[in-house]
């Protein structure tokens, strides 16, 4: 590699590990659970060319650092009240939370025949509903999911 090459490198690399963490405190953000039922995309992990963290992924990450009992309700409203995108942001919270209710929602949403649109890495994808809680019920997400929110084996 050139010295050219590595000098175009060093800004790009620089920007990907500036990107901030997000930190919750034990209470959601205000509005949040308003802004992630209206969600635009459902994405798991980094998105566009610099991976940056979606703001409807913070929003789920900040109702997941809640207590078990305050998430499960927060989770139900979502479900319930939210678009497509927020019903598959709530079915990943619910198969950590309460794993009986989430197989009671993975039924009704396997029944139903919206499109969520879904985010990973830079492709946008418009998938029915079903198709991405079959994908979570698999498995198939736990590789991206934080450890504190895979479903031990």
């Amino acid at each position: 590699m050139k010295v050219r090459d590595v000098l175009l490198l060093i800004p790009l690399a620089t920007a990907m590990c500036a990107q901030s963490r997000p930190t919750f405190s034990s209470e959601p953000p205000s509005g949040s659970l308003h802004s992630l039922s209206e969600a635009r995309i459902f994405a798991l992990g980094g998105v566009g060319f610099a991976g940056q963290i979606p703001q409807e992924l913070q929003l789920f990450r900040a109702i997941m650092v809640l207590k078990p009992d305050k998430a499960a309700q927060e989770l139900e409203r979502l479900y319930s009240d939210g678009n497509p995108q927020a019903m598959s942001y709530a079915l990943v919270g619910m198969r950590k939370i309460d794993h009986k209710r989430y197989r009671e929602l993975l039924a009704l949403t396997r029944a139903s025949d919206v499109t969520v649109r879904t985010m990973w890495g830079c492709i946008v994808l418009d998938e029915k509903i079903r198709t991405v809680a079959n994908e979570l019920d698999s498995g198939k997400y736990d590789p991206i999911l934080p450890l504190s929110y895979r479903i031990a084996p």
